[in-house]
């Protein structure tokens, strides 16, 4: 039997894609990615995010706060940092804020109908990069039939998904969950019971993985 690792967050969240990269490595480097289901669960930063826009974070930061656009490029800096030092490229500042709910119900569809958490992992993924890294609208049914398209996914199957209202509730029913637990911020894991709240590092997930699995504590830790 596999061990649930239970993740809540948002693709339009740069510290969701540094955290869900570190737990993917820290799983990599235990080398137990055969014992692990991967179950993802959606939480919306910014439930009105409009389908599509012309103004990137940094120009409507900038308008919001009534500041230089200059200043407000700069206010993303952190996690862009933060990203280089996990290997990625975030460019949170030059992104579009539009809706990641059709994002989400693809993703929870995917995983209702495949049952593969390496495939959820993958959409994931893939739906942080063409954000963060290529600033492309989650809320474009043309870039999630691309992405689906990469995944294997039945595209007929995508589209009449897209066209419809179909996962929503389960969406928000995993916003309820979290909601629920008091948590207000994402990312947010649940490792074997264990609650993790923000971005963890490689050393923290090995360790509460590693532990929970029965491994020996020279197999997870760093001497």
């Amino acid at each position: 039997m596999k061990m649930r690792i239970s993740i809540w967050g948002d693709y339009a969240c740069p510290y969701c894609y540094i955290g869900e990269t570190y737990l993917q490595k820290a799983i990599k480097e235990l080398g137990v990615e055969d014992k692990i289901e991967y179950d993802l669960n959606a939480f919306q930063i910014d439930l009105d995010a409009p389908k599509s826009t012309n103004n990137t974070n940094a120009a409507l930061l900038a308008y919001e706060k009534a500041m230089p656009l200059s200043k407000a490029n700069a206010a993303y800096d952190h996690a862009k940092v933060l990203g280089k030092e996990a290997g990625l490229t975030i460019n949170e500042a030059t992104a579009y804020n539009t809706n990641t709910m059709d994002a989400h119900r693809m993703v929870q569809w995917a995983k209702a109908t495949y049952h593969d958490s390496k495939l959820t992992a993958s959409l994931a993924d893939d739906l942080f990069y063409a954000y963060f890294t290529e600033n492309k609208e989650l809320a474009d049914h043309e870039v999630l039939l691309e992405i689906a398209k990469k995944n294997s996914l039945d595209l007929n199957e995508v589209k009449k998904l897209l066209e419809s209202n179909d996962y929503q509730d389960v969406v928000m029913q995993e916003e309820a969950d979290l909601q629920s637990r008091g948590i207000q911020s994402i990312p947010y894991f649940i490792i074997a019971g264990q609650q993790f709240d923000g971005v963890q590092d490689v050393s923290t997930f090995k360790t509460a993985i590693g532990a929970a699995l029965g491994m020996k504590p020279g197999e997870f830790l760093n001497f």
